[in-house]
């Protein structure tokens, strides 16, 4: 995979053999094709809609299913199955590397990363697959193994979610584990009742699930994920849409691509548990 300047995680694809590139996102429950881009990657709608979950905020609620006849990454052929078709052409990337531009053809989404029990290492940008047996992600298992990271549990909610537990001065919240998110992100809400000022920044952004909004800064003090305490934790902090409404606690915000890269964090969604290192080593 390969780390853009926005810090979403982008993997070289083919679909229906042909080039494109998608996002690795575990904050969007379908997997997703740029409308735009169906037909010339071979899509044919299947004359279907699907209703989207209400975090992801596109202009239209339903939008139409297309059947995917093959999907390849790396090497290996995830095959065919349906997807969402979502105008995704506003959605630009520069990879850090080199700076090349590259297109959001699409977004991989937790249904496949679920039904592949993915395994997406986010500071050596790899994602593992199992395709076959479960020794397809046994060099992944063993290199979680040798960095003795710290482990907590996830939980996939039925509305597609992928959850951790955690706490911000002492309030315990559930957060929503998201790769697309270009930062961790609290409600303007929790961080008000967490007693966290809000920095103005001047900064507008555009989630690959949400208009444009303001995003401000700030200090969390006391930030705990799982029973590790993060320590005093810089945060974005944005007007959220209501996150899903079957999560254990009440929706504390996004645990951004920020944290995955400056903790070394490692997501294995088979398995349901996020590894990750307690100390911030940088991005």
């Amino acid at each position: 995979m390969s780390r853009t300047t926005g810090n979403h995680l982008f993997a070289p694809v083919l679909v229906n053999r042909k080039p494109a590139w998608f996002a690795v996102d575990t904050g969007a429950a379908l997997t997703i094709v740029d409308r735009k881009k169906a037909q010339e990657l071979g899509l044919a709608s299947l004359g279907k809609t699907v209703e989207l979950p209400n975090q992801i905020e596109v202009n239209d609620r339903v939008v139409p299913v297309a059947n995917l006849q093959n999907l390849s990454l790396g090497t290996q052929s995830l095959g065919s199955g349906p997807v969402a078709l979502i105008d995704l052409t506003q959605f630009r990337a520069r990879l850090r590397t080199g700076g090349t531009a590259v297109p959001m053809d699409g977004i991989l989404g937790l249904d496949i990363l679920q039904e592949y029990k993915a395994i997406i290492d986010c500071a050596q940008q790899r994602i593992y697959m199992q395709i076959g047996s479960s020794s397809d992600l046994a060099a992944a298992q063993m290199d979680i193994r040798r960095q003795h990271l710290k482990s907590i549990p996830m939980r996939i909610t039925r509305s597609g979610a992928l959850e951790v537990e955690g706490s911000l001065n002492g309030k315990r919240y559930s957060f929503v584990v998201d790769t697309g998110g270009f930062t961790t992100l609290l409600p303007v809400q929790v961080a008000s009742t967490a007693g966290i000022p809000i920095i103005h920044t001047g900064v507008n952004a555009k989630g690959i699930h949400s208009k444009t909004r303001a995003v401000w800064a700030g200090i969390a003090p006391q930030f705990s994920i799982g029973k590790y305490n993060l320590g005093t934790t810089v945060v974005g902090i944005t007007a959220l849409p209501p996150g899903p409404e079957d999560l254990r606690y009440e929706f504390g915000g996004l645990l951004g691509a920020d944290f995955f890269f400056e903790h070394h964090g490692v997501i294995d969604v088979g398995n349901q548990k996020l590894y990750f290192r307690e100390t911030a080593t940088g991005s």
